[in-house]
């Protein structure tokens, strides 16, 4: 089977990895846990081996964005598809030598491609099947792939729609029900897919969400995915109440012998959300009854306030997993709003942020590091590139004056969306504090956690500015972190991911050369430079990279920080440690 390794993300991950394994030996040192500890944090970098059967509590403050997995984008729901959905390809992670890999997940391989790699070419696995036991075939992918694409539907990931020829101007199935012609079904296992330009990551893109493939005889409406959603992956959805719970239950048509990368531990999982973060803090630190069977949420990991209780504690240390730094968070301006079309105004709002105090807000040093730009430090070619950099990174509020004095832009006054978390408000009214400090006078707009993102990318409901993140699911590459955020070419009225709408021809150049480099070391180059080129054009302002806490019940094993899924721990491969304790 072909593989693709990802060795920079790989050897990062091996240095966590090795230095928990020489901590313990293997195990806590307290009592009788099965975790392996890292020796310098006291966190779990694993929680143990899992059995088979049981269910395992996720404990969450936020609903779940949208169950078609061409709508959701963030990574709470991206983690979710990976227990109901399979994509061609898919990211498996070994935590033990630390190397992130894409395989083929319904595919046989990653794919082959043709000389100039602008088609990609598929061949499915046998016995891979739906829910209710019908084979999954060539033709139900190219249905999957060509629902999304519907613009009701189309305000997730937008990848796959940026890349297959024909796509962006394609209204979805439902509307066209021929279908694309650079999709081709062959037979009923082989589909050839045409890029609109030469894409040697086309593996990558594949794997993204809307990838998904669906039974084309038995979806009739558009809306039918979010709303009864048909599964391809190791569980089903057996109850959802929307705002209040979630039900997974196995999928016993699901083929393990297909499917190297979900182990399926539990018989099911319960989802409860709209929890406060405080009260899923104090149950799992408790670890009472079901919540032995718990994690939190990655939307909720452990607010500030209860790290000295769980640092001071081994016991609960050891059933607490750091995630690694795979997101970076960061202001957005509004590039389309007076007066933040001008430059000189964006860099006197990036001179005058605080960011050690939105470290601060995200927990301190031991909980965020100081995003300097817009690529992630496991990026091949990286550099600490930071224009903006002052002492302590406490900002220049008097050199931002000055700017906005040149740019006659004194007394602004601006409104910022929040989204409705405390970490994420916390860091918002950090930053309100120090735009303060430069005579810039910011009101928070705080929107409810579960529609944040849809929100923000409606162009029409965006105010001035702002505060989100943008995570790696795997594919660790300026193209997914650089390109749908700052390509002005991707504009779209929803489901907008360039959301301080910066269209910058030179910009937009650069991007479009790069996608199409061949050269994989000259593609990491080109995106190295792209990403100064950003950071110079200040459309946002990086702020912080987060490495959150999550809590894990004393009876959950298979918890580690897994980087294909945006650091945070990998739901699909949980379990119980005993399942009839």
């Amino acid at each position: 089977m072909k593989k693709r390794a990802l060795p920079i993300v790989a050897l990062v991950a091996a240095g966590v990895m090795l230095l928990s394994s020489c901590g313990s030996g293997g195990t806590d040192a307290q009592g009788d846990s099965q975790a392996v500890v890292d020796p310098k944090t006291g966190f779990a970098t694993y929680t143990g081996e899992p059995q088979k059967g049981g269910v395992v509590n996720v404990l969450g403050g936020v609903d779940f964005s949208h169950l078609d997995p061409a709508m959701g984008s963030d990574g709470n729901v991206l983690n979710l598809y990976n227990l109901l959905y399979r994509n061609l390809t898919q990211y498996k992670y070994n935590r033990e030598t630390g190397e992130l890999e894409l395989v083929g997940d319904l595919a046989e391989d990653t794919g082959t491609p043709n000389a100039d790699s602008t088609e990609w070419t598929f061949r499915l696995k046998e016995g891979v099947t739906f829910e209710d036991g019908s084979p999954i075939t060539a033709e139900d992918v190219k249905f999957g792939i060509e629902h999304s694409f519907d613009p009701t539907l189309a305000i997730g990931l937008d990848y796959l729609q940026t890349y297959i020829e024909g796509a962006a101007d394609y209204k979805g199935v439902f509307q066209d029900p021929k279908g694309l012609d650079s999709i081709k079904v062959v037979d009923d296992r082989t589909i050839t897919i045409r890029t609109n330009e030469p894409m040697a990551d086309f593996p990558n893109v594949i794997a993204t969400a809307p990838g998904a493939p669906f039974p084309k005889d038995k979806v009739t409406k558009v809306d039918q995915i979010k709303n009864d959603p048909i599964s391809s992956g190791p569980y089903k959805v057996e109850e959802y109440k929307p705002g209040e719970s979630l039900t997974l239950v196995r999928n016993e048509n699901w083929n393990a012998d297909t499917d190297d990368i979900r182990p399926a531990y539990p018989d099911g999982y319960k989802f409860t959300v709209s929890l406060d973060q405080n009260t899923i803090d104090q149950r799992m630190m408790s670890g009472q009854g079901e919540d032995a069977n718990a994690v939190s949420a990655s939307t909720n990991p452990v607010v500030a306030a209860n790290l000295a209780k769980i640092t001071q504690d081994p016991k609960l240390a050891a059933r607490t997993v750091q995630g690694l730094p795979s997101c970076n968070y960061f202001m957005i301006m509004n590039t389309s709003k007076d007066p933040l079309q001008d430059r000189k105004v964006r860099e006197a709002i990036s001179w005058a942020t605080d960011k050690s105090s939105v470290v601060n807000a995200s927990g301190g040093p031991q909980l965020a590091d100081v995003a300097p730009n817009l690529l992630l430090p496991n990026v091949p070619d990286y550099e600490d590139y930071n224009p903006y950099a002052t002492e302590g990174d406490k900002g220049d509020p008097e050199k931002a004056k000055q700017l906005l004095k040149e740019a006659g832009a004194e007394g602004l006054k601006l409104t910022m969306d929040v989204r409705a978390l405390p970490m994420w408000q916390a860091q918002a009214e950090a930053v309100q504090q120090s735009l303060g400090k430069a005579g810039i006078e910011v009101e928070l707009n705080v929107i409810d956690q579960a529609k944040f993102y849809e929100v923000i990318a409606t162009k029409s409901q965006q105010n001035e500015l702002a505060i989100s993140g943008w995570c790696s699911n795997g594919w660790f590459s300026g193209e997914p972190l650089l390109g749908p955020l700052f390509d002005g070419t991707r504009i779209t009225d929803t489901g907008n991911l360039n959301q301080s709408q910066i269209d910058d021809p030179e910009l937009n150049k650069a991007l479009a050369e790069a996608a199409v480099i061949p050269d994989l070391d000259e593609k990491n180059a080109a995106y190295a430079a792209i990403n100064k080129q950003v950071v110079d054009l200040a459309p946002v302002v990086p702020l912080v990279r987060p490495r959150p806490l999550q809590l894990v019940g004393s009876n959950v094993g298979g918890a580690f920080a897994n980087p294909s899924k945006t650091g945070y721990i990998d739901y699909s491969q949980l379990g119980l440690l005993e399942p009839e304790g």
